[in-house]
């Protein structure tokens, strides 16, 4: 049977059974007796808490020890750390359970007892997202309270984690069946520095410390057209995602080719999305035209994806490789003689 149990708590089988004596009781345990760095530290910026101060792992230490009793035996046992925030929402830090420790034990080797001691090595940034999302949330409810940014940002604060250690025994013996495991204890408390704002002076307002302009995306769709007089053209379409409204983003086309064109710029909607439009002429050559376009940003610096061609064209197209002469929305000539340049 296995037995599953979340500490620093303490679990006792008790036997349902009226024959059961209390010396043939299974018992298990696991905790966590260390958590370093402590206290984890969150940076601000005078108006938001930011980021965990740079640290390489956090290093958990805990224990497991169970007793299978008089005739039982443990055939394996797994650990791992298990975490939660102890302030605003109770969220669970992910991903712990891939840190798990484990041992199973041949037939005639399983032990009657265990006792180990546990050491996790896990990646600081792990904890970052939780961390950083409780100390706003202290500085969301001091603001309720009518605190302004300096006077939150001001003062170091604490908030805190509980971390336990998830244990699971597999063990057997007569006493196996109608057991009930019962949980106690708190977890193992984890401060949590919410520090004040270092600066030389807390800003007001977050216009103040703007972030730079970023582009979280940009992707470009491509139609092929086919014209009556035989000519290709392409019509390409790009959508730029980014961090601001009203920004300006200065970008240029590149082709399959290795051709590049000047620099246009574009300015960013409400929605913080800019949508590019323009239609090529694609040259004529023997077989089948293949080609690709994409998007590269000037500033700031993005990729598009490359958007691939594969053409059959009866005609040159006037101009080689160029804007749409008719599209009314390309004003600016992709190079000196109106195409794509090297």
């Amino acid at each position: 049977m296995t037995r599953t149990f979340k500490s620093p708590a303490l679990f006792t089988a008790l036997l349902v059974s009226s024959i059961a004596s209390p010396a043939l009781a299974d018992v298990g345990e696991a905790w966590v007796n260390q958590f370093l760095p402590k206290p984890l530290v969150v940076q601000s910026n005078g108006v938001e808490y930011t980021k965990l101060k740079a640290i390489g792992n956090v290093n958990i230490g805990g224990r497991i020890e169970y007793d299978a009793g008089v005739s039982g035996r443990v055939k394996s046992w797994s650990a791992h750390p298990y975490v939660r925030n102890g302030y605003g929402i109770a969220a669970d830090v992910p991903g712990l359970s891939g840190y798990k420790q484990s041992k199973s034990y041949k037939v005639f080797q399983r032990p009657k007892k265990i006792g180990k001691n546990l050491a996790f090595a896990i990646p600081a940034w792990k904890f970052q997202t939780n961390a950083v999302n409780m100390c706003n949330w202290l500085a969301k409810d001091l603001r309720d309270q009518g605190l302004s940014n300096k006077q939150i940002f001001s003062k170091n604060r604490t908030v805190h984690f509980r971390a336990y250690i998830n244990g699971s025994v597999n063990s057997n013996g007569i006493f196996s069946n109608s057991q009930i495991w019962q949980s106690q204890f708190d977890g193992y408390q984890v401060d949590v520095r919410c520090a004040k704002w270092s600066g030389s002076q807390i800003p007001q307002a977050s216009n103040d410390l703007k972030l730079p302009l970023t582009v979280k995306k940009a992707t470009m769709k491509l139609t092929e057209v086919a014209t009556q007089t035989g000519t290709c053209k392409v019509k390409t379409m790009t959508a730029i995602s980014t961090t601001e409204a009203n920004a300006t983003i200065k970008y240029r086309f590149t082709h399959s080719s290795g051709k590049k064109s000047n620099v246009f710029s574009t300015k960013t909607k409400n929605n913080k999305i800019a949508v590019v439009n323009h239609q090529w002429d694609v040259p004529n050559g023997p077989g089948t035209e293949k080609g690709w376009f994409r998007i590269e940003g000037v500033s700031p610096k993005f990729k598009s994806n490359k958007a691939h061609y594969s053409m059959n064209c009866k005609a040159k197209a006037p101009g080689g490789l160029a804007p749409n002469p008719r599209k009314p929305k390309i004003a600016v000539p992709l190079g000196g003689n109106g195409e794509l340049s090297n």
